[in-house]
C-alpha cells in the first residue's frame, strides 16, 4: 500500500514546469483524429452533464507519425491532454498497472544527434467515478456566467482539487482520472516512486495527501 501515515499517497500528474514539453511536432493531427474510431472508447457522463466524455485512445486509421527533440533533448513525456512517450517510459506504465493505459506506436523521428528510438501516443484511460466527498478537499466551478446562454450556470466540475482520499476497492488503481477533474490524471505513490527512480522526464507530480 502506497501510504503516509495510513493515508493513501495521491499526486496529481501533469507537464513538467521547465521542460519544454512542446517540442514534438505529431504530423496531420487533425486529420488523425478526424478519421480515428472512437467506437472502442470507453464514455462516462460527468456530473451535471448529459452527454458523455470518452477516455483512452481510438483506433487510428494509420501509424502517427511523430518528430521529438526539435530544439532540447528528448524527454519521456511530451504533450498536454495525451502524451507522446518514449518506450522505456511506456514500459514502466505499463508493467506497474497494464489495465490504466492506452498506447499507440508512432512511426518517430529525431534529429541525428539523439538516439531516440520509438515514441507512443499514450493516455490514461481508467476513471475512477466516486470517492470520499468528507475526507476531501475540492472545490466545485460553482455558478458562472455563460455568454453563449446569457445566464449563470453551475458548474460541477471540480477546479480545485487539494486533497483525494478513495473509496474502499481503488487500492490496485495505479493511474486513473477522477470523473469530476479531468484536467490531468491521478497517479498513487507507488506509481510515482517508480518514475523517479527511473528518473524519467517531462511530468511533475503535485502531492493530494
Amino acid at each position: 500500500m502506497s501510504e503516509v501515515g495510513g493515508a493513501r499517497r495521491l499526486f496529481i500528474a501533469s507537464p513538467a514546469i521547465g521542460r519544454n514539453v512542446s517540442d514534438f511536432e505529431l504530423f496531420d493531427e487533425d486529420r488523425l483524429r478526424r478519421e480515428a474510431d472512437r467506437s472502442r472508447m470507453a464514455g462516462h457522463v460527468q456530473t451535471g452533464n448529459s452527454f458523455e466524455t470518452l477516455f483512452g485512445l481510438p483506433e487510428y486509421a494509420e501509424t502517427p507519425r511523430v518528430r521529438v527533440a526539435l530544439c532540447n533533448r528528448p524527454l519521456d513525456f511530451y504533450g498536454f491532454d495525451r502524451w507522446i512517450l518514449s518506450d522505456r517510459a511506456r514500459q514502466l506504465l505499463f508493467e506497474m498497472d497494464p489495465l490504466a493505459f492506452d498506447f499507440v506506436a508512432c512511426d518517430t523521428s529525431g534529429p541525428a544527434k539523439h538516439e531516440v528510438g520509438t515514441y507512443w501516443l499514450g493516455k490514461v484511460k481508467r476513471v475512477v467515478t466516486d470517492f470520499d466527498h468528507d475526507a476531501s478537499d475540492f472545490e466545485r466551478g460553482g455558478w458562472m456566467y455563460d455568454p453563449s446562454l446569457e445566464k449563470e450556470v453551475y458548474v460541477h466540475a471540480i477546479t480545485k482539487l487539494n486533497r483525494l482520499t478513495l473509496l474502499r476497492g481503488s487500492e490496485d488503481a495505479l493511474a486513473f482520472y477522477l470523473l469530476d477533474f479531468i484536467r490531468y490524471p491521478i497517479f498513487d505513490g507507488r506509481l510515482v516512486d517508480a518514475i523517479w527512480a527511473a528518473k524519467l522526464t517531462g511530468l511533475m507530480f503535485s502531492p493530494l495527501h
